[in-house]
């Protein structure tokens, strides 16, 4: 175990940074099965609908949920002003570089806007009170904005890791081009063009290199194809940064693993899938994806597809 978590009470949080569809819920899912792990799921943009009416994909209410249920009645988490904690969330995740560059200049001269200030402290109260509650030695986010993760770092009490799952921009491509549907066959996601996908893989996983690959010792780049191959090696990859030993055997054998309950507060739609589930590639976009979407997707992310698909297999041989 490594010395900070022998000496400190910090809220240790392990970030999962993907563009969306490429598998961070799935990797929660695996992690949630570890007793030491509680996967939150993406809390970014569902922090503020913790409320007592909301369903948990357990089948109950947040109110009646044995999880949720401590956490949204502590008397911490009902001073949180969850309009105002809404309006933050988009205000500094979603409005783009500008506003996370303007907020990096105002840091070093320690002049951080009280609005900004309110939107830290409140996200030190949800992610404290989840871990109060629990007692869960970490805490799994999934949350697709590279910014948050940043912005969960200049807390003190959140000790920082961040694992970054690289995907096939062409399989993360493919999956965008296509409407999830839910087991009622409601549209459950938008379908989204391919060239917008593309961009949104590079720029995400650009920013998420930027924020955080020079921080040595925590963070991880993880390829979703090799932790498909072999989600053993995975878990302890991720155990060896945190400096602990993640027990897998008992619900991972080869590439099968074994999936109970959940509560990620945000997801894929496959958090509803449970029992044994066989981890397989989808490759279907080396059948269906015509030709030259393949030509604009490799054309777009191709700085990146050197770097994450050339020269970090090079450097594992």
């Amino acid at each position: 175990m490594t010395e900070h978590l022998k000496e400190d009470k910090k809220t240790t949080v392990l970030y999962i940074a993907s563009p969306g569809r490429s598998g961070s819920t799935l990797m929660e899912r695996v992690l949630n099965e570890i007793p030491s792990v509680f996967a939150a799921g993406g809390l970014g943009p569902n922090a503020h609908l913790l409320k007592k009416e909301r369903v948990c994909v357990c089948g109950n209410t947040l109110d009646e949920c044995s999880i949720w249920k401590s956490i949204i009645n502590d008397t911490a988490f009902k001073k949180i002003d969850q309009d105002a904690f809404a309006r933050q969330f988009h205000q500094y995740n979603k409005h783009g570089v500008v506003t996370f560059f303007k907020l990096l200049f105002l840091k070093k001269r320690q002049k951080l806007p009280s609005d900004f200030k309110q939107y830290l402290n409140y996200l030190e109260i949800v992610y404290s009170t989840i871990h109060k509650h629990l007692g869960c030695q970490i805490m799994t986010d999934s949350t697709i904005f590279p910014f948050y993760g940043y912005y969960l770092s200049l807390i003190p009490s959140i000790d920082l890791y961040v694992v970054q799952l690289v995907r096939d921009p062409k399989g993360v491509v493919y999956s965008w081009n296509k409407i999830k549907y839910t087991s009622r066959n409601v549209p459950w996601s938008p379908k989204i063009n391919s060239l917008q996908s593309a961009f949104t893989w590079l720029k995400r996983n650009s920013l998420t290199d930027f924020l955080f690959s020079r921080k040595k010792g925590k963070y991880l780049r993880i390829h979703y194809e090799d932790f498909v191959e072999n989600p053993t090696k995975t878990v302890k990859e991720i155990g060896n940064m945190l400096g602990i030993e993640l027990e897998s055997s008992h619900f991972i054998h080869g590439n099968t693993v074994q999936l109970g309950q959940n509560h990620l507060a945000g997801g894929n739609i496959n958090t509803l899938e449970k029992g044994e589930i066989v981890l397989k590639l989808d490759e279907r976009w080396k059948r269906d994806m015509k030709w030259w979407k393949i030509v604009l997707v490799t054309l777009v992310t191709w700085p990146l597809l050197l770097k994450y698909f050339i020269v970090d297999k090079m450097m594992k041989k």
